[in-house]
């Protein structure tokens, strides 16, 4: 199995009109970075992908939609997306923070899900077969714990909050 079909990346986006420039940044990033070229994209008929059969084409990149209302031929991404959304909104009620960060929760469960063993990949991770190496897992902290900002600059006493 190809250690990229399994490795995932997300970018949350402020507009679906960035999605071009956002899928151009890492179609770069994934040449310079694992010189690798990406041979398909597959899509929905979303607005936001219109754009994308023009640059495609003229990249020859095979550009494959799904039929409307089959979610079922987008089976392992609708299955991604439901354990990332999952796991994040778990952090989230575990940490008690605000639905206002799940962008960060998102972004914490993915790096996550790309660090640890899966069955699937016989009890490897997708970072190591990635990049074969181990990942490292010393750093990891609790999502959501307590931080207390440097504030030594806005106090007008030194026993104000720092």
């Amino acid at each position: 199995m190809d250690a990229y079909s399994r490795y995932t990346w997300i970018y949350p986006l402020k507009l679906k009109s960035h999605t071009l420039s956002t899928f151009q940044n890492f179609k770069t990033m994934i040449e310079l970075q694992l010189n690798h070229k990406i041979i398909s994209v597959q899509t929905d008929g979303g607005g936001e992908f219109l754009p994308f059969t023009k640059y495609l084409n003229s990249l020859d990149i095979t550009h494959i939609f799904t039929c409307p209302h089959t979610h079922h031929q987008n089976g392992s991404v609708e299955r991604k997306h439901r354990h990332i959304v999952e796991t994040g909104l778990t952090l989230l009620s575990h940490a008690q923070m605000p639905l206002k960060f799940w962008d960060h929760a998102f972004l914490t469960t993915t790096y996550l899900i790309n660090r640890l063993p899966t069955p699937v990949l016989a009890n490897k991770s997708p970072f190591f077969l990635l990049h074969l190496q181990f990942p490292d897992y010393k750093f990891l902290k609790s999502f959501g714990c307590a931080c207390f900002p440097f504030l030594r600059p806005y106090n007008s006493h030194k026993f104000d909050f720092h």
